[in-house]
């Protein structure tokens, strides 16, 4: 292997795919520690949502991304940037390539020395809670405390729209969340277990309680990124930032403005069967 190989291989690319924009509050908090990464973000739009499919059908589906995208380009680092997804093939689909791959799960264990109230609220998609992982996991918290799920596919939708530019009804949101306004006690934390919540973020603090702790998995994400990097010594990399996608739609030309905002710089479609 020459000099010039071994140059281009020790320079980061980091892969970040979602069936949506939810990815982009992942690779958002990467950027801000890491702004000279080099990213490629797969909006694989075509099978919009994940959250709606089954387990098998996204695992498989992660296969096929990661196998496309891989051979057509270098990968130091994969992100599962969707709860669903992550869920669903975390970590079997580790075993199937030689870069790294890092999925987001809810952060069920810093909620609990973070609540006052003892009381922790976790929104997510159906697949993603109905998950055997996530359900044991959320089990073996709740003997510590209180601890609500919440599941919305609309607030997905929401989300989608506010980057499309798009006004969304703060009523809407609310009624999402009525049920937690039925308890006794309404969560002091809540753990948004869908990257496309932290896009709202804004709005879900003007409709719900003050003063509620909101978490992501933006920290453990980061954290791992750190050792990953420390580890293999990569170099920094100034190359445009890609966002490729699967079908070209109006949304596409909708939410490219707001992309190009983000520090993406290349655009183009993707056929992954």
């Amino acid at each position: 292997m020459n000099n010039k190989l071994l140059h281009f291989k020790c320079k980061i690319t980091i892969f970040i795919f979602d069936s949506g924009v939810g990815g982009i509050s992942v690779y958002s908090q990467i950027k801000k520690i890491f702004p000279e990464i080099h990213f490629i973000y797969l909006l694989d739009n075509k099978f919009f949502p994940y959250g709606i499919k089954s387990k098998n059908y996204i695992y498989k589906r992660c296969v096929k991304i990661l196998k496309k995208i891989s051979y057509h380009y270098y990968i130091s680092l994969a992100i599962i940037a969707c709860n669903t997804a992550s869920v669903s093939s975390i970590p079997i689909i580790q075993n199937y390539f030689s870069f790294p791959i890092i999925g987001v799960t809810p952060v069920i264990k810093d909620s609990i020395n973070i609540t006052n109230n003892g009381v922790i609220g976790i929104i997510a998609t159906k697949t993603t809670l109905e998950n055997y992982y996530v359900k044991n996991k959320i089990e073996d918290f709740r003997q510590n405390c209180i601890i609500e799920v919440l599941s919305s596919q609309e607030l997905v939708f929401l989300s989608e729209k506010k980057i499309q530019g798009l006004n969304i009804s703060l009523k809407k949101i609310k009624k999402i969340f009525q049920p937690w306004y039925n308890l006794k006690i309404f969560p002091d934390t809540i753990i948004l277990g869908c990257t496309h919540f932290p896009l709202i973020l804004d709005e879900l603090k003007k409709i719900l309680p003050k003063n509620i702790k909101f978490l992501d998995s933006s920290i453990y994400i980061l954290s791992k990124i750190k050792k990953i990097i420390t580890k293999n010594k990569f170099l920094f990399n100034t190359q445009k930032n890609i966002i490729l996608y699967t079908k070209y739609t109006v949304k596409i030309k909708k939410i490219k403005k707001y992309l190009i905002s983000q520090g993406f710089n290349f655009f183009k479609k993707i056929k992954i069967n």
